[in-house]
């Protein structure tokens, strides 16, 4: 019984790696926008934002190079999908119109790769 537990807990954690991956992105592009909606910015809020946005991508670099050594590809690489219904949620949180059928989509595409990865033999 303790085996079955750390294997359920195993099979999350390429998820988890990938996971943060797609969350540094957003992270990267949610500061992109922001940047960009402002109606005036400084040349040191311009290059502190940038070096931020590095940063951010530079560790998405190194986490994304354990999610592709630790898991094999066709389970780490269709994960990054969870970047869609995430952008999504930040498109509606920017009052940007988010239709139903964009709703759904994202959500048979995001299903639909997670009973993928799921079923996948690490």
């Amino acid at each position: 019984m303790h085996d079955t537990n750390r294997q359920a807990r195993r099979g999350w954690v390429p998820l988890l790696v990938v996971f943060v991956a797609v969350a540094l992105n957003v992270a990267s592009a949610v500061t992109l926008k922001t940047l960009a909606d402002l109606e005036r910015v400084s040349l040191w809020l311009l290059v502190g934002a940038v070096a931020f946005v590095a940063g951010l991508n530079c560790l998405r670099f190194l986490v994304w190079g354990v999610a592709h050594k630790k898991y094999p590809l066709s389970l780490s690489y269709p994960l990054s999908s969870m970047f869609f219904p995430l952008m999504l949620g930040v498109s509606y949180l920017y009052g940007d119109p988010v239709r139903l059928t964009q709703v759904a989509g994202t959500g048979l595409i995001t299903l639909g790769v997670l009973w993928m990865a799921l079923r996948v033999k690490s």
